[in-house]
């Protein structure tokens, strides 16, 4: 019994422990995708020491769970996503999570084990891309650029859908039914002949995007779709935030960033 006892009274310590850690003042409590949010993230833990503050990082390798712990208030922040998934995040979940901070670019490649140039693609061959609806102009605009697609007069690149190609030069089987972490697994399994992967996923399979895309996403400081820094909008003038701005936008991280991915990963310099 007495052992029961303190087996719930330590459990009940860590839940509240772990509860109170996103309101301790020195602490920065933030949820990551593992390549290469949480990697840059750990370049800014002695930057933000010399600041007063603890970054402590947890890791997610979906697309919803790290929304859901913001919301609920279990993290300050989230760095994995880009604005228009945000966007159709706050619209389906009704919640209030907004940008902080834009930080880098991370550009999505088409990949293949089959071929090694676009000019080898043959008559109705399968693309794999992300069932994200939030990326599904991204993808397109990128078969554009690719050449083996066209779209509806009028149609505004980023904002396509499957229903606006016009013409399918290779008539291509062209499936967005993956969700955007399965792509890599899809490609190492050789699933299509070609498969659009983004770089955060193309790294956790030790790809080089800038080396083995066969065409790779026009990555500048245009690009609608850089990764941000995401908060509640009640946190937004929080200092941990700020904070955590400033040392994510120096030139140190850039500079790191840069180095480190080789041009894979583009800092947002603004």
């Amino acid at each position: 019994m007495k052992k029961f006892v303190l087996i719930v009274l330590t459990i009940v310590s860590i839940t509240l422990l772990t509860g109170c850690q996103k309101d301790d003042p020195s602490v920065i409590k933030v949820g990551a995708s593992p390549l290469p949010h949480a990697a840059i993230l750990e370049q800014a833990k002695p930057l933000l020491k010399e600041k007063g503050y603890t970054l402590e990082i947890i890791e997610f390798s979906d697309y919803v769970l790290p929304n859901v712990a913001l919301t609920n208030n279990e993290i300050i922040a989230n760095f994995f996503q880009h604005e228009p998934y945000l966007n159709r995040y706050n619209n389906e979940n009704n919640t209030s999570i907004v940008k902080a901070a834009s930080i880098h670019i991370e550009p999505i490649g088409i990949y293949s084990k089959v071929y090694e140039s676009l000019t080898e693609v043959k008559e109705g061959d399968t693309v794999l891309m992300s069932n994200s609806l939030s990326d599904q102009g991204r993808l397109l605009n990128l078969l554009v650029e690719a050449g083996l697609i066209t779209l509806k007069q009028g149609v505004k690149p980023f904002d396509a859908t499957l229903d606006d190609i016009d013409q399918n030069l290779k008539n291509l089987d062209i499936k967005a039914t993956i969700a955007p972490e399965m792509l890599g697994l899809a490609y190492q399994n050789n699933e299509a002949e070609l498969i659009l992967i983004n770089t955060n996923f193309a790294l956790n399979i030790n790809l080089s995007p800038s080396k083995d895309a066969l065409i790779l996403e026009l990555a500048n400081q245009t690009n609608p779709y850089s990764n941000i820094l995401a908060v509640n909008e009640s946190d937004l003038d929080d200092p941990r935030v700020i904070a955590l701005i400033e040392v994510l936008k120096s030139l140190e991280i850039q500079a790191w960033i840069e180095e480190e991915f080789e041009g894979n990963v583009v800092p947002v310099i603004n």
